[in-house]
């Protein structure tokens, strides 16, 4: 039987950072400057990507226990949701959006972890675990792309 590799995973990082609730669409109002924009967007994107490492963080180490993994796919999908309430500024739109369509396929991949480990199918939960390591380095990289500086980051080792 194949060990299962540890991975951390982002929360969409998963995968997917964000949580703004305004109702922006990309453009500036007349008083907000592209630079105010750009930074509220960061902020907002950013919140989302903190939120989520922390809620990772307090599932701790990821085993053959398929509950861990359950409580990862939920974080990640909770992690997409609020990131799709963030509005980039239309010079980094391409870029979120791609950063969201990997987020989802983590979120995706995290889930068919999760199944395999209930079936005790360990090829298949250990390749969707090595899926879903690469995808995570997508997600890192598309985040830097849309300027989401902490979402391109692993996680942190928040205080207990």
């Amino acid at each position: 039987m194949r060990r299962l590799l540890i991975l951390a995973l982002v929360p969409l990082s998963v995968a997917a950072c964000g949580g703004n609730d305004s109702k922006q669409t990309g453009g500036e109002t007349p008083a907000t400057t592209s630079t105010e924009a750009q930074s509220g967007y960061v902020n907002a994107g950013n919140q989302v990507c903190i939120a989520s490492d922390k809620r990772i963080f307090k599932i701790g180490r990821l085993s053959r226990d398929p509950k861990g993994w359950a409580r990862t796919a939920t974080s990640a999908r909770q992690a997409l949701a609020e990131m799709k309430k963030v509005r980039p500024p239309a010079a980094r739109a391409d870029a979120f959006q791609q950063m969201l369509r990997y987020g989802n396929a983590l979120a995706l991949s995290i889930q068919e972890v999760h199944d395999s480990l209930v079936k005790k199918d360990y090829d298949t939960a250990s390749a969707a675990q090595l899926a879903a390591g690469q995808i995570q380095d997508r997600v890192h990289k598309a985040a830097r792309a849309a300027g989401l500086t902490f979402c391109q980051q692993s996680l942190t080792n928040w205080p207990a």
